[in-house]
C-alpha cells in the first residue's frame, strides 16, 4: 500500500548525499587469493552548497575480473552425481555424454554407441562408448575412477578447455550522477536528480553441445551414410548395428528400417573456436520536480521522472544447426553455394573425431547472435502531507498522493534465433507496454502517551487503489499498530496486503529456449511400474537414457496473466532497556502470495506426468511435454503462469550493544533469521517445500536455509578501528534436479570469519580486510558445472584496502 505494486517484489530505500561540500576521492582494490576475481575501483565527489540551494556530482568506476573453472578446485572437474547401484560401490557420473569427437547415439542402432576416438589397442578410427571406464576394451583401465573417466575421454569435461570457462564473469561498471536544489522563495524549492550508468562484461562458455532438439529440429545431428568424411571401419560398424537393429523389428517394419539413408550422432562444436557472450547497457534516468509549504506544518512535493535502458548482447561462435546439417550432407550441400565443398564437391566438414577446422567451415557453421534489450519508463507523482488534528497522544498526520506510470519495452533477437535454426536458445522477439494510474493515503494515529502501562499507543494506516489499463483495479491497505508499555519495551504488529502486477517480459515475452537441470524420469532403467507405462504410452523407446542431466524447456510470457497479492503478518517486539546500551528487535512474519507468477517447477512438472495413474498420462503436466523419435524431450512449455501460492514464516533477530572498555567503544551487532518454512502450492495441488533445501547454480533458486545469522564485534578507538564478522549459513538438504546423486544428501553448514580495520588520518581514511579468512569452500551441491550453489562465496580468501581522502 505504501510502495505500490514494488511491495512485493522489494523495495530498497537510497538516502542521497545531497547537501555534500567539498572534494573527496576514494581508490580500493582486492583481491582473492586464488587466480581471477581481482577487483579495483575508484571514486570521485564534488559538492557545493549555499544559502539557497545545492548541488552534487559523483562519478565512480568498478572494474571486477572474471574467475575460471579451473581457478578453484571445487569446480574443475564437473561431478553431476555419485550413484550407489545396486551391486555395490560407486558409480561416478562425471561431465557430459557429448564429447567433441562425436558419438553415434542412434534408437535405430543394436550395438553399443560409439565415440570417435582412436582405439590404440586396436587401430581402429572408434571406440565403444564406455562412459564409466568399466572395461578396458575403450583403452581405461576398467576402475571406474573419476581419474580413469576423465582420462578415457568418453564423458567430456566441459569445465576445461583451452579458452576457459566462466565461473564468474568479468564485469566493468561506470555511473556518473549529479543532483541539486534551489530554492526560488521562502516556500518553493526545485530539484533534479540525473544518473547515467554503462556496464559490460564478458562470459566464456564452455562449446555447444548438438544433440536431439535444438530451435525448430527434432533429431540432431542426422548423418548420410554416403557421408565421404566417416571412416570406413566406423561406417561398417555402424552399418551392421542398423541391420542388426532392422532384423529385430516386425516384418511390416523392417522396409522403413532398411530404407533410412541416415543415422544420428551427438556432437560438441569444440573446434570451431571459442564461445563467448558479451553484453553492454547503457541506463539513464532523469527526475524534475518542485517542493514546498503551504503553512500550517504542510507540505508537498511533485515531481516527474523519465528513464531509458539499452542493453546489447553478443554471443559469438554460436553454432548454425541448420548450416551444419546442410554441411555433413553430401546431397544439401552440394546444393549450397556457401557449403564448404571440395574440388569434386564433397562436403569437407568432418565432425567424425577432432580436427582443425577451415575458417570457411567456421564461418559456415557458426554466427555471431547479437540481441538488444530496451526499456523506457515516464513516471509522474505529487504527494500531499501535514497534521489535521490531534488525538491524546498528539497530532494526527497524514499524507496523500496520486502517481501515473507508463512502462514500455521489447527484446529483438538475431534472426538465425528468431527462425530457430541457431544450436543456441530458440527465441522470439518480445514488445508491450503497459501503464497505471493511482491514488494513496495515509494517516498516523497517535492514541495515547505518558499514561500508566501506555508510554505510547498508536497505529498507522494506509490504503492504495491502483488503475491497470491491461487488469483493472485492485485497493490494497495496511493496517500496523504500536503499543509501549514502558519506556523500555515496545510491541508491534501489522497486518498489510499487496500487489504485484506481471512486468513486460512476464507479459509479452516471447517463447524462448531454456535448459535447465532436470532428470527424464524415462531414462532406462525405470524402477516404477507406473513410470515405465505411462513413458511407454508417450512412445519412449525401452532402451532410451537421457544423454544429458539438462532439458530444452521453452518459456515465455502470457498476457492472460492476473497480478500477484499478497497477505502478510508481522508481530514483535522492541527491548532497550535504559541501564545498558542493549537494544533487542524480535519479529515474527507470515506471508502469503497468491497467484505467484513464474515458470513451472521442469522437476515437478515432468514427474507429475510421468506419475499419472495406471499409465493413462492424464495429468495435465503431459500436454507441456512433446518428445521425439528417439524418446528425447524435444519440447518442455514451462511458460509464466500464476502457478502457485507461496507461504513463508519465520523469525528475524536484531540484536545491539555498545560497551565502553579501557580498550575502547566495543559494539556487537547480530542479524538472525530462523526460516520456518518457504514452500509454494501449484495450481495442481502440488506442495513444493524448499524450506532447509539448497539448490545448484544452474536452478532457479539457490537455498532456503533454517538459520542465517551475522553476528559482528567492532573496537572503535580515537582514530582507528578493527572488527571481526562471522557469516552462518546452516546445514541444509542437497534439492537433487537431476536425479543423480544418492550418496550425498545433505550440504554441511558454512561458517565465514571476516576481518577489517580502519584508520583516519586528518581528511585521509585507510580501511583493510580479509573476507574468508579461513578460505572455506563451498560444499558440494549436484549441479550440471560448478557443484555447488550460488548462496555460497566462490572467491574464496579475498584481501582488500580502501582510502579516501575528504576535503572540505
Amino acid at each position: 500500500s505504501i510502495y505500490g505494486s514494488d511491495a512485493v517484489a522489494g523495495v530498497v530505500n537510497l538516502i542521497p548525499k545531497r547537501n555534500f561540500s567539498g572534494f573527496e576521492v576514494s581508490v580500493g582494490a582486492g583481491t582473492p587469493q586464488e587466480n581471477g576475481g581481482e577487483h579495483i575501483d575508484a571514486g570521485v565527489l564534488f559538492g557545493i552548497s549555499g544559502d539557497q540551494g545545492s548541488m552534487t556530482a559523483a562519478i565512480s568506476h568498478v572494474d571486477d575480473s572474471g574467475v575460471d573453472y579451473q581457478d578453484r578446485r571445487f569446480s574443475q572437474i564437473p561431478l553431476l552425481g555419485q550413484i550407489a547401484p545396486p551391486s555395490g560401490g560407486i558409480l561416478n557420473l562425471v561431465g557430459s555424454s557429448i564429447p567433441p569427437e562425436g558419438r553415434v547415439f542412434d534408437p535405430q542402432f543394436a550395438a553399443p554407441g560409439i565415440i570417435f576416438k582412436p582405439n590404440p589397442a586396436t587401430g581402429e578410427s572408434f571406440t565403444v562408448y564406455d562412459p564409466f571406464c568399466g572395461s578396458t576394451a575403450s583403452g581405461g583401465d576398467a576402475s571406474g575412477s573419476i581419474d580413469c573417466i576423465l582420462a578415457q575421454g568418453h564423458r567430456f569435461n566441459y569445465n576445461d578447455i583451452p579458452s576457459g570457462v566462466s565461473l564468474i564473469n568479468s564485469n566493468k561498471a561506470t555511473n556518473f550522477s549529479v543532483m541539486g536544489e534551489y530554492q526560488l522563495n521562502d516556500t518553493v524549492t526545485v530539484y533534479f536528480t540525473t544518473g547515467i550508468a554503462h556496464r559490460e562484461g564478458r562470459m566464456n562458455f564452455t562449446p555447444l553441445p548438438v544433440q536431439g532438439g535444438a530451435g525448430r529440429f527434432i533429431d540432431l545431428l542426422q548423418i548420410p551414410f554416403d557421408n565421404p568424411n566417416i571412416p570406413a571401419d566406423a561406417l561398417a560398424y555402424i552399418q551392421q548395428g542398423r541391420t542388426a537393429f532392422c532384423n529385430g523389428l516386425d516384418p511390416e517394419d523392417q522396409g522403413a528400417c532398411f530404407a533410412n539413408p541416415n543415422f544420428q550422432m551427438n556432437y560438441r562444436g569444440l573446434d570451431f573456436g571459442p564461445r563467448t557472450f558479451d553484453y553492454d547497457s547503457d541506463t539513464l534516468s532523469a527526475t524534475f520536480g518542485f517542493n514546498g509549504t503551504l503553512g500550517a506544518g504542510w507540505e508537498w512535493d511533485a515531481w516527474g521522472t523519465v528513464g531509458r535502458s539499452e542493453l546489447f548482447e553478443i554471443t559469438e561462435g554460436q553454432l548454425n544447426v541448420a548450416n551444419l546439417q546442410i554441411a555433413v550432407d553430401p546431397e544439401a550441400c552440394a546444393l549450397e553455394a556457401n557449403c564448404p565443398k571440395d574440388a569434386l564437391g564433397n562436403p569437407t566438414l568432418d565432425v567424425f573425431g577432432r580436427s582443425p577446422k577451415s575458417q570457411a567451415e567456421i564461418d559456415y557453421a557458426t554466427f555471431d547472435d547479437i540481441q538488444r534489450t530496451d526499456y523506457d519508463m515516464l513516471h509522474f507523482a505529487a504527494t500531499i502531507s501535514g497534521e489535521i488534528g490531534h488525538l491524546p497522544g498528539g497530532p494526527v498526520g497524514i499524507a496523500a498522493g496520486a502517481e501515473y506510470r507508463e512502462e514500455s519495452g521489447g527484446v529483438i533477437n538475431s534472426g538465425i534465433v528468431q527462425l530457430g535454426d541457431s544450436g543456441g536458445n530458440f527465441a522470439e522477439n518480445t514488445d508491450g507496454e503497459y501503464d497505471v494510474t493511482e491514488f494513496f493515503g495515509e494517516i498516523s494515529l497517535p492514541f495515547i502517551t505518558g499514561e500508566p502501562m501506555a508510554e505510547e499507543m498508536s497505529a498507522d494506516l494506509a490504503v492504495r487503489w491502483s488503475d491497470y489499463n491491461t487488469f483493472g483495479d485492485e485497493v490494497t491497505y495496511k493496517i500496523a499498530a504500536s503499543w509501549a508499555p514502558t519506556h523500555e519495551l515496545r510491541l508491534r504488529g501489522t497486518y498489510a496486503t499487496g500487489y504485484r502486477a506481471p512486468n513486460i517480459l512476464e507479459l509479452f515475452g516471447g517463447l524462448a529456449d531454456n535448459y535447465l537441470n532436470t532428470n527424464d524420469p524415462c531414462s532406462a532403467p525405470i524402477s516404477d511400474p507406473n513410470v515405465a507405462a505411462n513413458c511407454a504410452a508417450d512412445g519412449v523407446p525401452l532402451a532410451y537414457v537421457q544423454p544429458t542431466a539438462q532439458l530444452r524447456t521453452s518459456t515465455g510470457g502470457d498476457k492472460n496473466l492476473k497480478p500477484e497479492t499478497s497477505d502478510s503478518f508481522s508481530l514483535g517486539l522492541v527491548y532497550q532497556p535504559e541501564w545498558t546500551q542493549l537494544r533487542v528487535a524480535l519479529d515474527w512474519y507470515d506471508v502469503q502470495i497468491d497467484d505467484a507468477i513464474g515458470n513451472p517447477d521442469p522437476v515437478n512438472a515432468i514427474t507429475s506426468c510421468y506419475n499419472s495413474p495406471n499409465g493413462s498420462l492424464s495429468s495435465a503436466d503431459c500436454g507441456r511435454i512433446t518428445r521425439g523419435p528417439a524418446g528425447d524431450v524435444v519440447r518442455f512449455l514451462l511458460i509464466s503462469e500464476n502457478l502457485a501460492t507461496i507461504e513463508t514464516s519465520g523469525i528475524d533477530l536484531d540484536l545491539a550493544y555498545d560497551m565502553a572498555t579501557d580498550l575502547g567503544n566495543i559494539e556487537v551487532r547480530w542479524l538472525l533469521n530462523y526460516l520456518n518454512e518457504w514452500k509454494q502450492t501449484t495450481s495442481g495441488g502440488l506442495v513444493e517445500d524448499r524450506t532447509d533445501q539448497v539448490a545448484g547454480v544452474v536452478s532457479d533458486w539457490s537455498g532456503y536455509p533454517e538459520i542465517r545469522s551475522n553476528l559482528s564485534v567492532r573496537l572503535n578507538r580515537a582514530n582507528w578501528w578493527v572488527a571481526g564478522t562471522w557469516r552462518h549459513i546452516d546445514e541444509m538438504t542437497m534439492f537433487d534436479a537431476i536425479g543423480a546423486d544418492n550418496v550425498t544428501t545433505m550440504a554441511d553448514a558454512v561458517n565465514y570469519l571476516d576481518i577489517d580495520a580502519g584508520y583516519e588520518l586528518r581528511n585521509w581514511q585507510f580501511t583493510a580486510g580479509v573476507q574468508n579468512l579461513t578460505e572455506e569452500e563451498p560444499p558440494y551441491v549436484t549441479d550440471v558445472s560448478a557443484n555447488t550453489s550460488a548462496i555460497y562465496d566462490f572467491l574464496g580468501r579475498f584481501y582488500y584496502a580502501r582510502a579516501t581522502v575528504t576535503l572540505r
